[in-house]
């Protein structure tokens, strides 16, 4: 798999798993509009450690660099689209365009 080919599934995959967590926490997701605003500030936070962290690792070889992506930077991916999708529903629930 070519670098740009990766660059566009990673974020796909992690979309697509960020909404199926969405769907399978259900009741445990965050009930107010303040909690989700937290969870997007922490994600954004966890986002610029982990994008850091690579910088810090980037002159590793590959395969340890892959690693690092794929256990630190995928699932902080994961996080930050989830909290995403907890905003997306917590202005939908504040404009009122959640009942109709």
């Amino acid at each position: 798999m070519r670098g740009i080919d990766f660059t566009l599934v990673m974020p796909v995959a992690g979309a697509l798993l960020a909404a199926w967590l969405d769907v399978r926490l259900g009741d445990a997701r965050p009930e107010s509009p303040i909690q989700r605003g937290v969870h997007a500030g922490l994600s954004v936070v966890a986002l610029f450690g982990a994008v850091g962290l690579l910088y810090l690792v980037h002159g590793i070889p590959q395969g340890l660099f892959m690693v690092v992506l794929l256990t630190v930077f995928f699932p902080t991916l994961v996080y930050a689209l989830l909290a995403c999708l907890w905003m997306l529903r917590a202005l939908s629930d504040l404009t009122g365009l959640a009942g109709r």
